[in-house]
């Protein structure tokens, strides 16, 4: 293979594909910068293309290396998904490979469970240990009770995973994120007539709207790919001979994303489903809209006339009028909170401004028993999702794009179709049936589900391949540490707002900095020393032949060139096709049905614990924080020195509550305050916030670890008020609060605490 070195100046950004690494590592000779050569210069800027690795929207990277060290990261112009933008978790990704309280090599521990004392040892005999008890368990009998969990489903790992498992005889795949993409394939397969094991997203073309209607989707944060629908966005404002595009957004809270719309509506928690039903009441009994369709199971289906064979009239606009008036913005104003002349008007505005195009899931009320037409979120994300039905704007521009087919995979050649499938997290390990052992893998569920601390401390074995010593990681027996995601190979597929195939290709930009091993090597080692059969070598080699088989992968896709398949992915870090139909295969989703069935049996489960309003008077919105996610990332100190957008709040946690209602208890902006739902309790400093409705508190996840190096340390938990929204995005509890004796330190940006403790640091 001719090998390729792109090289660029200091100070230069890469605008083309000639200005991308390509294979092939100079910094890997012994003493480069004392016999340079043509493919290594000392003092100059080699730039490499691979994928970001903080989030799973897949956007692409360029990353600068210069002798031996990766210093820079950039986004990949050429990627469709980020177009070379990049968000702030992805800049700080160097932190992450260079983060000082990474593990520097496997472990063992030799005190008790928890007590943090540990041994070094080598990679042989942490294998051969893993191995040896593999067989242990496999030999008793209890093969089928062991665990795999990870958040990394989609690539390489969860390839390997997939083979691991089964091979041994287990059928336990647990994925951290299998509760919410349930939720969210059911509902917008249901909504728009997919699969629901398809495991397909439609994309929301923003940016050739002109009236978006939002309920809740903080697409500048934090939902489905920011990077993607920030740019989108721009578009939207920006668009040059047409009319400025307006945005509302809904929601009880006002985020980043609502503070740059034209109109914020404070809706009642749980009710966004109530108002987009209203909106649809609307424009069909104004007329705005010829052909109807029908609202299906968001309305009885008797009203229909469904007869018991199934069969029903077809539904006229003046049918579903009649059955529809119950949601008109008229009657249910004083449950939403909404005035019935701003659903009005929206409604005209939306059903006029064409293209229009509405998003979003809304929340879900976990602690009142008066929202009963909107059921466990599935049905409201539908009601959002019907008004782009209603308007006829699917598969047009600035609508909802549906995938023509399955989701790209290009490891689908790879994959068994017997293999297991993945459950969700908080079943599996939290309540389901006895474990023999737990492998874990980017995931921290002590941390984001605090109830499983004492489950995990019961289990047998625990293994975890963290990379650092996080809240789970200190109560396995055995810590093989991952490579960074700079340090990785993986291919996996990216979703761009236009339909196509990407495949998005993670390499080592650097040789590893520490004694670290790739999770799905190890897990091949580990196989071969117990006897299994995998077909597998290396992951480098499963994304080198899966990058060979791209132009064949699970569909017909027309290439872009001729050129190698490796070759092209290597120098771009990606690669693109026409997706066209898919594989006649229909059996290759990732999550069965059985398991987004037990998914949504968890979140109705969690509902049904209502309690009274008099205990608990207000209700705790729990959000993901935009930098520090669920608090995967809080171990950064770029991003932990970040200003929260709506609060300037940094290095810690906070509760946001309404001047109204903190004069009745009595609270001031900065005070100490304990927040309490039936799950914990927490302590906090209030910050007085005046967009969120009174009876509405929000706190955001992300920070109050207990063990995750010296920056994740600070706050406090908000899973320990309501853990199932990290698996349910938009789920409430009930809460109350009370003003507590003590100095909060609430650290702002230009304030003088802030000023002091940056003084006390450069000290």
């Amino acid at each position: 293979m001719k090998r390729r070195e792109f090289i660029i100046l200091s100070g230069i950004g890469a605008t083309s594909a000639s200005l991308l690494s390509a294979c092939g590592h100079p910094e890997e000779k012994l003493i480069p910068a004392f016999i340079p050569d043509d493919e290594y210069v000392p003092g100059i800027d080699y730039w490499k293309a691979s994928t970001c690795g903080m989030c799973p929207a897949g956007c692409g990277i360029i990353v600068r290396t210069r002798e031996h060290k990766a210093n820079k990261i950039e986004g990949n112009p050429l990627h469709p998904v980020n177009r070379g933008a990049l968000c702030a978790r992805g800049q700080a990704g160097l932190e992450v490979l260079y983060n000082p309280d990474r593990i520097k090599g496997p472990m063992k521990r030799i005190g008790e469970r928890g007590e943090g004392k540990w041994e070094e040892i080598s990679w042989d005999e942490a294998i051969k240990t893993l191995a040896d008890k593999l067989r242990e368990i496999k030999a008793q009998g209890d093969a089928d009770k062991v665990v795999f969990a990870t958040t990394a489903r989609q690539g390489v790992t969860g390839l390997v995973a997939e083979h691991f498992v089964s091979t041994y005889g287990s059928k336990l795949l647990v994925g951290a994120d299998v509760l919410t993409q349930s939720r969210y394939h059911l509902a917008y397969a249901t909504s728009y007539g997919l699969r629901p094991d398809s495991q397909a997203i439609p994309s929301f073309d923003i940016a050739n709207a002109r009236f978006l209607l939002s309920f809740g989707a903080r697409f500048l944060e934090t939902w489905h790919s920011p990077v993607m629908y920030s740019l989108a966005y721009g578009e939207f404002r920006h668009t040059s001979g047409l009319a400025r595009g307006k945005f509302v957004q809904i929601e009880p809270r006002m985020s980043l994303t609502g503070a740059n719309a034209d109109e914020w509506l404070p809706a009642a928690i749980g009710t966004e489903g109530l108002v987009a039903l209203g909106i649809a009441q609307v424009i069909i009994r104004e007329g705005l809209v010829k052909n109807v369709p029908a609202p299906g199971s968001l309305l009885s289906i008797n009203a229909f006339g469904f007869s018991g064979d199934g069969v029903a009239p077809t539904p006229t606009a003046e049918l579903i009028s009649k059955h529809i008036e119950v949601y008109a913005p008229e009657q249910t104003g004083s449950l939403t909170g909404i005035a019935a002349e701003k659903i009005v008007r929206i409604a005209r505005e939306f059903a006029s401004s064409q293209p229009a195009l509405a998003i979003g899931s809304g929340t879900i009320e976990t602690g009142s028993g008066q929202n009963t037409t909107v059921n466990h979120g599935i049905e409201q994300i539908r009601a959002i999702h019907y008004l782009n039905q209603l308007v006829g704007n699917v598969n047009k521009p600035g609508g909802v794009l549906l995938p023509e087919a399955e989701p790209f995979d290009p490891l689908t050649n790879w994959r068994d179709k017997n293999r297991a499938g993945w459950l969700p997290m908080i079943g599996e390990i939290a309540a389901g049936p006895i474990v023999s052992a737990l492998l874990i893998h980017q995931a921290n569920p002590v941390h984001n589900e605090p109830r499983m601390a004492d489950r995990i401390r019961t289990l047998p074995f625990v293994a975890s391949f963290s990379s650092f010593l996080d809240e789970t990681t200190q109560l396995a027996d055995l810590v093989l540490p991952d490579h960074s995601y700079l340090e990785s190979w993986d291919i996996k597929a990216s979703q761009p707002v236009k339909p196509s195939a990407v495949a998005t290709l993670t390499r080592p930009v650097i040789t590893p900095e520490l004694n670290t091993k790739q999770t799905a090597d190890v897990l091949l080692a580990v196989s071969q020393e117990i006897g299994q059969s995998i077909p597998f070598t290396s992951a480098e080699a499963i994304v080198k032949q899966a990058a060979l088989e791209l132009p064949s992968a699970q569909r017909s896709v027309k290439t872009e060139s001729a050129e190698d398949p490796w070759e092209k992915v290597t120098e771009r870090g990606l690669w693109i096709g026409d997706a066209r139909a898919g594989s006649e295969d229909t059996n290759k989703s990732v999550v069965s049905g059985p398991s987004a069935a037990a998914a949504l049996d968890a979140i109705r489960k969690f509902e049904s614990q209502h309690v009274s309003d008099a205990e608990y008077p207000l209700t705790l919105m729990t959000y993901e924080h935009m930098t520090l996610g669920d608090g995967s990332f809080a171990n950064l100190p770029a991003l932990q020195e970040l200003p929260d957008t709506m609060t300037t709040v940094m290095w810690g946690s906070w509760l946001e509550i309404n001047p109204q209602t903190a004069r009745t208890l009595g609270v001031a902006d900065g005070d100490l305050v304990e927040v309490r739902t039936t799950e914990g309790e927490v302590t906090v400093p209030a910050v007085l916030y005046r967009a969120i409705s009174p009876d509405v508190i929000a706190m955001p996840y992300g920070q109050g670890h207990s063990a995750y190096g010296r920056y994740g340390s600070t706050g406090a938990n908000a899973a320990l008020l309501n853990p199932l929204a990290l698996d349910a995005e938009g789920t409430t509890v009930r809460a109350r609060v009370s003003k507590v004796e003590g100095k909060a330190n609430l650290i702002r940006f230009g304030t003088e605490l802030q000023q002091r403790m940056e003084k006390k640091a450069w000290r």
